[in-house]
């Protein structure tokens, strides 16, 4: 876990566990999801369409961004509490928004890791706290896979 704080990242920032993309997974989150296109079902297309970069199964956008949550699921607690003591909330009301930029594709057999970066966004005239958090996901040769933002609603402290 990183824990330098900075004015941009008041709450320091932590690093997850490392997890491998596996074909089978990639496969599996395909079907379940029905995204039985071309480019994630049909390896001959992607040798013969896809740049020479590309000839190789790679991940979906939306699995990529659920492995990232999925490594920063048993840090949450730690971060909740961490933000917990400079600024107080109540219950977790849910999720808000993802807004996702992929920066280039995560292949079966990669790496990644996430860096994780809290930031209160604002306090609603009700109470509520948006918390941002930002997912950094980089693979094994530290390339920058998915920038993403995931907000999340903290309700007011309970009187």
């Amino acid at each position: 876990m990183q824990q330098e704080i900075t004015s941009d990242r008041p709450f320091g920032s932590y690093l997850t566990a490392r997890r491998t993309l596996f074909d089978a997974d990639i496969c599996a989150f395909v079907n379940v999801g029905g995204l039985h296109e071309p480019l994630f079902i049909d390896m001959e297309y992607v040798k013969t369409n896809m740049p020479p970069s590309h000839h190789k199964r790679f991940a979906p956008g939306p699995f990529l961004i659920t492995i990232g949550m999925g490594l920063v699921a048993p840090l949450l607690l730690t971060v909740l509490e961490d933000i917990s003591k400079q600024q107080p909330f109540g219950l977790m009301k849910g999720m808000l928004n993802v807004n996702a930029d992929i920066k280039a594709p995560g292949y079966a057999g990669d790496t990644v890791q996430v860096e994780l970066v809290p930031r209160i966004t604002s306090i609603t005239k009700s109470g509520n706290i948006l918390l941002a958090l930002q997912h950094i996901m980089r693979n094994q040769d530290d390339v920058l896979v998915l920038d993403f933002v995931e907000t999340l609603m903290l309700g007011p402290v309970e009187s």
